[in-house]
């Protein structure tokens, strides 16, 4: 049986590698991801097997052909009631980096994307014909992505990469985005919403029971089904996100600390390095290494 990593790789995209990848997967069984976030863009389109996809606070019930656009730093995850059969996908992960790139001076893509998720616009349905070239580009990315490319070679993915992104931007302008299914699990969406705007305070359980109505134990077992992890690890992963997407300033680590709702370093260090397998230290030198080395 096939499994998701539980703690998503931390590492910048592009570490070593090409700042993109393309992959096609076929699973007979897996077993579901928990609720988590990249540093670059997921282009994921489902083609089988899957049952709900979850993004920030809303739940969407997965179709053939129903494509999402995850930007950096987005929260989402697989969610389901047993173990996924025959799940059938593909998905480009592409750093902001390149996908600026891949605007050819012409469009912003990554003003683009962020603009439609601002709106809360992540997933869409793709027709057939649309999916099948979806996933015709992916798979030949993953193709020259197996081999040392020279110059040429690298072109042509990029090439196969501009199809892909201007096929979303002609699907986005001329379709109506799918809607999230807000009867699903009302509260657990609320208690979502209320934690991703207040997760840098001091947020005690008991405190959420009392808020939204429920009981402890019935907020604790719906949210860890919703989410695949508990109240606590994902408020510690937000605010370990958040210290992520500050490191880029100049702020002391000490005081991103604080920002991010750490009431002192060493719990921050702490809870960083679980998370994410690094020191923040460690991680900040190589987010700024990556940040400032441009494409070859």
């Amino acid at each position: 049986m096939e499994s998701y990593d539980v703690q998503t790789p931390f590492e910048p995209m592009q570490q070593g590698g090409q700042g993109y990848e393309g992959r096609y997967r076929f699973s007979e069984s897996i077993e579901v991801t928990q609720y988590h976030c990249h540093d670059y863009y997921e282009l994921y389109i489902h083609l089988h097997g899957g049952q709900y996809m979850g993004v920030d606070n809303k739940i969407y019930t997965l179709k053939p052909n129903q494509v999402f656009i995850l930007p950096p730093f987005c929260m989402h995850g697989l969610s389901c009631t047993s173990e996924l059969r025959n799940y059938e996908r593909a998905f480009l992960n592409c750093s902001p980096e390149v996908m600026s790139n891949l605007g050819c001076g012409q469009l912003d893509l990554n003003q683009f994307f962020h603009a439609c998720a601002s709106g809360g616009h992540y997933t869409y349905q793709l027709s057939d014909a649309d999916a099948e070239r979806f996933v015709h580009c992916v798979r030949q990315i993953e193709a020259s992505d197996s081999r040392e490319m020279d110059a040429v070679e690298r072109l042509q993915a990029y090439s196969y990469m501009i199809i892909l992104v201007n096929l979303l931007c002609q699907v986005i302008r001329r379709t109506v985005p799918v809607q999230d299914e807000t009867g699903t699990n009302s509260v657990i969406q609320e208690v979502l919403t209320y934690i991703n705007n207040h997760y840098t305070q001091q947020l005690r359980i008991s405190d959420l029971a009392h808020r939204f109505g429920v009981s402890e134990s019935y907020l604790s077992h719906e949210f860890s089904r919703f989410t695949n992890r508990s109240i606590y690890d994902y408020i510690l992963y937000r605010r370990v996100t958040l210290a992520r997407r500050q490191m880029l300033g100049e702020d002391s680590l000490n005081a991103i600390a604080y920002q991010c709702g750490f009431n002192d370093y060493s719990n921050f260090l702490r809870s960083f390095t679980r998370i994410a397998g690094i020191s923040p230290s460690k991680y900040r030198k190589q987010l700024l290494q990556y940040s400032h080395r441009e494409l070859n």
